[in-house]
């Protein structure tokens, strides 16, 4: 029963270092670590089932052999223990140094267990086809390999929260097959269970923490984003300097296929990327990936070779698509792996515009820049849950009733100090990471509030102007969202007029309508904001249903000085008061200005020539002052 119990343990060993050797390995402290978990449990499983065949086959021969044999076996034992115990160490303590030093004291008491192993004697039992070992050298054998067990299972459970859940997990099991098998054992020598419950315990390992196929993309075959931050946190830890590379290819929205195409595409470039020295390839999205070169001696050379090779094969990798790199020479950069990932992912998010070069490289410059967007999302955060965001309204005046009739809100932020912060620096990075929507909810629960509680109907005022960002557009339950605040305050649909931006109506178009068309129904209306700036299409005027079209400041002030600039605007206005659309000049500031609007027959005027935008008790003053 024993010899097989062996050879199932041996089998199994072997099957899982044939599946193990067929994917790379990142070299990580944990992967070390289970390799020498791995060989040394096979080693355990061998000299078990040796020892038994030396007791059956050589105990009439040559006894010195069978006890050098016999006592290999149980010297196995004990490293069997100290991989464990480093196993679960690999994941606890991350710093380079501190596992060095643990590792050492393992090792060091391992060698003195061993020694005292060799050096006490041991009894050799063999009643017909049952042998096994008994004596001092047995006992001490015991007390080694469950000295490592013990602390091992009192560092899991000391280190659990800081650890990873699952290898807590998948090591509790371990120790207690381990337990059970070793209890099992010394009170029954016949059955001789410690080496083929390591060889389980091993599998379980190997199973739920230790699969390869868990830090590779099964696509592409290259190493998936888990990989990567395990990697890049393993060498901060060593303080070994790196340098990254983020590839993504641009295919464009109508060569997209709801992701096959970015998959098609990715799986052609792994499958055509060279062997690159001292590079490690991870696949980040199923568009882009980064390489992280060990060698910064060799980085330059390779990022060229890099290039050559996706140009020479564009029509075969990339077809037409656009390949966007960012290179961050080296990682004294960023600070650790975490931010490493958010300074590359926000390159990579400023390089969108595609009006730079395809090549933009990480320095101290952008490393600061992005430090600085991160300060000002943390400003945001505070500034809306202690109420510093405020809305402030611009006037805007109607030529055809010679009065103020609208308002345009506006969103302002103070900082802790209560100073204003310039919008453009805040607006973008709420856009950046999602804030806008929480953003855009506070800033039109004021203006709800606002218009209901001062009763802004009484100053003349036929509805307030609120913006919609790209992203708010985008947002399927807008629609829903602001419904709900206007009931809340019992506003008057008719008061409210959203202004969207000719970007949003083309990012997420038909999001946006069917946005509008529950809000029209409601009885809001809308206006089309900046027309005349990204990418002008009068189409857009065509299929949004919008009631207002505002030409922004550029547009207006390029009027009067371009020549060119009247003929375009003189068209455009034609066109949309043909549809019965009105129209909005923003940006005036002279009185000269002011009278050549008011001359085109425009409806409406808005910009610093009357006010700039105010706060709400301010621009109450200017209404009762100047209706």
């Amino acid at each position: 029963m024993n010899i097989q119990a062996q050879l199932c343990g041996i089998i199994l060993i072997i099957i899982m270092i044939m599946f193990y050797v067929r994917y790379k390995s990142l070299r990580l402290n944990t992967q070390i670590i289970f390799q020498f978990l791995l060989v040394v449990v096979f080693l355990c499983v061998f000299f078990d089932m040796l020892s038994i065949w030396a007791i059956v086959r050589l105990m009439l021969k040559s006894r010195t052999i069978v006890v050098v044999i016999c006592k290999i076996y149980l010297a196995s034992l004990v490293l069997v223990g100290l991989a464990g115990l480093l196993y679960e160490c690999s994941g606890v303590y991350e710093q380079q140094k501190k596992f060095m030093c643990v590792t050492m004291a393992g090792a060091g008491i391992a060698v003195l267990y061993i020694i005292v192993i060799a050096c006490l004697p041991i009894n050799i039992s063999k009643h017909g086809r049952i042998v096994y070992t008994e004596g001092p050298s047995v006992l001490m054998t015991y007390l080694g390999t469950c000295s490592f067990l013990v602390a091992n299972f009192i560092l899991t459970i000391k280190k659990r929260r800081q650890a990873n859940p699952r290898r807590t997990q998948v090591v509790l099991m371990w120790l207690g097959i381990w337990f059970a098998a070793a209890f099992v054992q010394f009170l029954n020598n016949e059955l001789l269970l410690v080496g083929y419950a390591g060889a389980v315990g091993i599998l379980i390992i190997f199973l739920k923490q230790e699969n390869p196929e868990y830090m590779a993309d099964r696509a592409t075959g290259l190493f998936n984003q888990d990989a990567l931050f395990l990697y890049a946190r393993k060498l901060y830890n060593m303080d070994r300097e790196f340098s990254v590379l983020s590839i993504w290819f641009n295919l464009g929205i109508s060569q997209a296929d709801d992701g096959e195409r970015e998959q098609a595409v990715m799986v052609e470039f792994a499958r055509r990327l060279p062997s690159l020295p001292a590079v490690k390839v991870f696949k980040m999205a199923d568009d882009e990936v980064w390489m992280v070169f060990d060698d910064l001696s060799k980085a330059d050379d390779t990022i060229e070779r890099i290039k050559v090779f996706i140009e020479s094969g564009r029509k075969e990798i990339g077809a037409m698509a656009q390949v966007e790199y960012t290179y961050m020479p080296s990682s004294l950069l960023a600070g650790d792996y975490q931010e490493m990932v958010h300074l590359l992912q926000y390159a990579r998010w400023k390089n969108q515009d595609h009006t730079l070069s395809n090549f933009r490289q990480v320095d101290r410059e952008f490393v600061v820049q992005m430090k600085q967007e991160k300060a000002m999302e943390l400003m945001l955060d505070q500034a809306m849950k202690e109420d510093r965001i405020e809305v402030f309204y611009q006037p805007i005046y109607s030529t055809e009733k010679h009065k103020f009739v609208s308002a345009e809100a506006l969103v302002r932020m103070r900082d802790k100090e209560g100073n204003l912060v310039p919008p453009a620096s805040f607006i973008s990075v709420a856009e950046r990471n999602g804030k806008i929507l929480q953003l855009g909810e506070i800033v039109f629960d004021k203006v709800c509030r606002f218009f209901t509680k001062r009763h802004l109907e009484q100053y003349g005022l036929h509805y307030i102007e609120v913006n919609l960002s790209v992203v708010q557009c985008g947002y399927p339950m807008l629609a829903d969202d602001y419904i709900s605040i206007m009931e809340k305050y019992r506003i008057d649909p008719q008061y409210i007029n959203l202004e969207i931006t000719e970007s949003a109506s083309m990012s997420a178009k038909q999001t946006l309508l069917n946005n509008m068309r529950k809000l029209r129904e409601y009885g809001v209306h809308f206006s089309l904001d900046d027309f005349g700036t990204g990418q002008s299409n009068l189409n857009y005027i065509v299929d949004m249903p919008v009631n207002i079209v505002k030409f922004d400041r550029e547009m207006s002030q390029a009027f009067f000085r371009d020549e060119k600039a009247q003929y375009v605007m003189n068209a455009a206005m034609q066109m949309i008061q043909g549809m019965k659309l009105k129209i909005v000049s923003e940006g005036i500031e002279t009185e000269e200005q002011y009278q050549a609007m008011k001359d085109l027959c425009i409806d409406y005027i808005q910009g610093y020539y009357f006010s700039k935008p105010l706060p709400e008790e301010a621009f109450l003053e200017f209404l009762q002052s100047r209706q």
